[in-house]
């Protein structure tokens, strides 16, 4: 149609061959068609770039890097490019219903407060399942993100971030994530916090987005990887916002680098405590459990052997 808002979506890729091509397929054949397509591979190790670079459609731009930005650094490259009037983003082993993005830029449309715009998802992958509640309204969605960690209503499962539309004034304000979380977990959640502060936002309560579950997956990665600041990153995020909501303290900013030394190492210092009761409280069950009490018994004739021979 004519006169339809231009709509970018950026596809980042990170050595998601076997799931890349359903992804852009599932954006290529969207019944909204004015879009432009940034498909990003961020120094794949595998054939992402080859299935990328098969695809001819002159919608797609491909941006190619040679040392992995770990997202972060890649997709604000990109979003300093797009000209679209809103931007959608795509996981690359995810893939969209058809109708996802025409559904979300209708909600801009009907609505011209909106800075940001879900969608319903369904889990695939290692379970099948479509969460039973989720934040839906703009009160709800400020709820999750900027009460995050100290939400009202416990019952509501987190939302999906790559179902996630927002508007190009959104985006020049906010400009992307934050360099800080480069390598860390929770970027979404801050950008989408940030978005909140200033606009309002709202979920299409239909399921628009398959989301994956894949144990090889970025985040799976960055969580069971041995990354030492994933293992406290979600605590960290959690008083990053509480100060800026509660206490309007931005420890983001250079002026308060020192507050935000402060808030790490404490963030650091009760994911190690937690970490430890946690090994405590698993041997504790392990030695309380039958299978160790029946092994002490079997073994205890060769702790009597070994303590007579050894005298």
């Amino acid at each position: 149609m004519e006169n339809e808002p231009l709509v970018s979506v950026i596809i980042p890729c990170y050595n998601v061959s076997p799931y890349v091509e359903k992804a852009i397929h599932s954006i290529l054949d969207q019944t909204y068609s004015n879009l432009e397509i940034f498909i990003i591979d961020d120094a794949s190790t595998d054939d992402t770039l080859q299935k990328i670079q098969s695809f001819k459609d002159n919608r797609i731009i491909i941006k190619q890097y040679k040392t992995n930005t770990q997202k972060i650094g890649a997709v604000n490259d990109v979003l300093k490019e797009v000209k679209g009037d809103f931007i959608a983003f795509q996981d690359a082993d995810d893939w969209s219903e058809s109708a996802r993005i025409e559904k979300q830029v209708n909600q801009f449309l009907k609505d011209k407060k909106l800075g940001i715009c879900f969608t319903r998802y369904k889990y695939f992958g290692e379970k099948e399942s479509v969460p039973g509640k989720v934040a839906l309204t703009n009160d709800e969605l400020r709820d999750e993100f900027l009460s995050f960690g100290n939400k009202k209503n416990k019952e509501l499962e987190a939302t999906v971030c790559g179902t996630m539309m927002i508007s190009a004034a959104a985006l020049e304000l906010t400009k992307g994530y934050h360099d800080y979380f480069k390598g860390r977990v929770g970027e979404d959640i801050h950008w989408v916090y940030r978005i909140l502060k200033s606009y309002e936002g709202i979920t299409v309560p239909e399921v628009l987005y398959h989301y994956r579950l894949r144990n090889n997956s970025l985040t799976h990665l960055q969580l069971n990887s041995g990354n030492i600041k994933a293992a406290y990153s979600w605590e960290l995020l959690e008083k990053i916002i509480y100060l800026d909501i509660h206490k309007n303290i931005d420890v983001l900013k250079e002026a308060d680098k020192d507050k935000l030394n402060a808030i790490e190492l404490e963030a650091c210092e009760n994911a190690l405590s937690k970490h430890i009761k946690n090994s405590q409280l698993i041997q504790l069950n392990y030695q309380n459990s039958a299978s160790y009490k029946l092994g002490r018994i079997l073994l205890t004739p060769f702790f009597f052997v070994r303590r007579f021979w050894g005298k």
